[in-house]
């Protein structure tokens, strides 16, 4: 079912506030953390993906609640999420993302509990031509509606707690054809050959997940 439990890395990220920039005081200066984030980017000098602005990588929201201390600090892994097209031809595909994301494998303890009591539990960190990154909160009993994830697919890793993912034929009427149960470190990949899925949360603890997408440019 392409589904990834635990893979090894040699390298890890440890979100922890020790080691970031930002600050929870309601009186941050948001411009010397994002100055401090902004890293030079690059691009191979054989690539052909488009640079983007790193100043504009994170969505608004997302780069103002990481600085407030209201999302994890996931830039390192945001950037090297971006970094994996710099390299790479089209047709681009979400497995390119699952090196950066078997390195992601904790949250600070008071980070995440920050996090949870944030009010939205939805929050997209990247949205551009080349790739979506949605960090998600799901509270017990919720759950997503049947959807699919057409070209380059969908690769998701829980990060707190266990979520649980509903697998459908894909088309007109979805037939149920497969439920899993994921913890924490665990990570999957999904698109549309494949099937349509559900995920959400039927357990009684909440949960955290890093979703991350691809549209699978083509080369004009």
């Amino acid at each position: 079912m392409n589904t990834l439990h635990n893979l090894p890395a040699n390298e890890n990220y440890h979100v922890d506030h020790s080691t970031s920039y930002h600050s929870a005081k309601k009186d941050i200066n948001l411009s010397s953390w994002q100055h401090a984030k902004r890293g030079n980017i690059g691009q191979s000098q054989h690539s052909t993906t488009p640079l983007l602005d790193y100043k504009n990588l994170l969505t608004s929201s997302a780069l103002y609640q990481m600085s407030m201390g209201l999302l994890p600090d996931l830039w390192q892994v945001c950037l090297d999420l971006y970094h994996t097209f710099l390299d790479k031809s089209t047709p681009f595909t979400a497995m390119q993302f699952i090196p950066v994301l078997k390195k992601l494998l904790s949250i600070n303890h008071q980070e995440m509990e920050r996090f949870l009591e944030n009010q939205d539990t939805h929050h997209v960190l990247i949205q551009n031509e080349l790739l979506k990154v949605v960090l998600i909160h799901w509270q017990p009993g919720k759950y997503s509606p049947i959807h699919g994830h057409p070209a380059g697919g969908c690769v998701f890793k829980v990060l707190h707690g266990s979520i649980e993912e509903k697998r459908y034929t894909p088309d007109a009427e979805p037939q149920l054809i497969a439920v899993s149960r994921y913890d924490k470190g665990s990570m999957a990949y999904i698109d549309d050959h494949m099937a349509y899925h559900a995920v959400g949360n039927p357990f009684d603890r909440t949960a955290i997940s890093l979703h991350v997408y691809t549209p699978g440019l083509k080369k004009s």
